[in-house]
């Protein structure tokens, strides 16, 4: 006979988290690893949410397991937090996800990136970011990427949301069966939108879509696609269903150069 255990932290930690922790140290609690590490990762999903708030803070940590016939284990943590002042606006997210299947490891990854912005004028500004990852299942022994560019932004809290971003990045990739790393520079394009839904309350729907051609080679492209849908449940939860599509034209040798993704949970907000 085999156990089975799934336990998903986020309504436990509304009861435990004390009211006066800040943003800063939910990340320093969450921060012991980073779950999505592909080569470009989707950091505007929380860009629109309470606009108003000058601290912001969504994250989860769920896992599962069993034993038995089916002995399985599986991690994942992820958070999201920004931090508004006056014309500047500082995001700092991370994931980390591990699993194991019949004492084959099926997932490690992690991700952290930290990005600064500054608004210039009305519906314009500068941006700036770094960023870290590793994903062994995709031979990526680490990837640093330091980048920046300009961004326009459009709409209010009330209509459709509009952010495109246009710059550039430089990136230094090691691959595991690799012995040199590599560097590259990359053009960065991307599209977030959101539209409140008259569904159900705080319901709305969000798209993102990114581009990263080589400058010296744009037949070399990465790009990534994710369609959200969220549902207010509480002033602090909410329920989330993603799907993601990410394309990679020059893949290592025995790495796929597409993946669907899709997922769905809870999440809880903290803000301020």
């Amino acid at each position: 006979m085999s156990k089975q255990l799934q336990f998903s932290w986020e309504s436990a930690c509304v009861r435990l988290l004390p009211r006066h922790w800040s943003a800063s140290l939910l990340w320093m609690v969450l921060a012991i690893g980073s779950t999505n590490a592909r080569a470009i990762v989707d950091v505007q999903d929380e860009y629109y949410t309470a606009p108003d708030a000058a601290v912001l803070s969504v994250w989860s940590l769920d896992f599962s397991g069993s034993s038995g016939n089916d002995a399985r284990q599986a991690l994942a943590i992820e958070t999201h937090n920004l931090w508004r002042f006056n014309d500047q606006t500082l995001m700092l997210i991370g994931s980390y996800a591990r699993a194991d299947s019949g004492g084959l490891d099926t997932a490690d990854n992690q991700f952290l990136h930290g990005r600064y912005v500054r608004t210039l004028r009305k519906g314009g500004g500068i941006e700036g970011y770094m960023q870290t990852q590793q994903d062994r299942f995709q031979r990526l022994d680490a990837r640093h990427v330091l980048g920046g560019g300009y961004r326009f932004e459009r709409g209010s809290a009330e209509t459709r949301r509009l952010l495109l971003g246009v710059g550039g990045l430089v990136e230094r990739e090691r691959y595991v069966d690799r012995a040199r790393a590599e560097t590259n520079y990359r053009a960065n394009l991307y599209l977030t939108t959101e539209l409140p839904l008259d569904l159900a309350a705080g319901a709305s729907a969000s798209f993102s879509a990114y581009l990263q051609p080589k400058f010296d080679e744009p037949g070399d492209l990465r790009s990534i696609a994710v369609a959200k849908f969220e549902a207010q449940m509480s002033a602090a939860l909410s329920l989330e269903i993603t799907i993601a599509y990410d394309h990679d034209s020059n893949p290592l040798s025995g790495v796929d150069a597409q993946n669907i993704r899709y997922a769905s949970g809870i999440t809880y907000k903290f803000q301020r």
